[in-house]
């Protein structure tokens, strides 16, 4: 999953360096804490959370996991 969220982040930021993916347990669900550079946070989210919310439909529709947690911090 870890891999699957960095390709798609990857092709929205310029600072692919930046890019660091934290996987973490809470109430037995998985949740995913993407980290990137504070320039590119913005294009991460999207206007109005639209471009997050595109990409936690991808995660979600995958057969990896059942429903996955995402959260950007800069």
């Amino acid at each position: 999953m870890e891999e699957l969220i960095y390709n798609i982040v990857s092709e929205i930021v310029e600072n692919k360096e930046e890019i660091k993916i934290e996987k973490y347990i809470k109430n037995g669900r998985d949740h995913y804490l993407l980290t990137v550079s504070k320039e590119d946070c913005g294009r991460v989210i999207g206007k109005k959370g639209v471009t997050i919310n595109a990409i936690r439909t991808v995660l979600n529709s995958t057969n990896f996991s059942k429903k996955v947690y995402f959260n950007v911090v800069e």
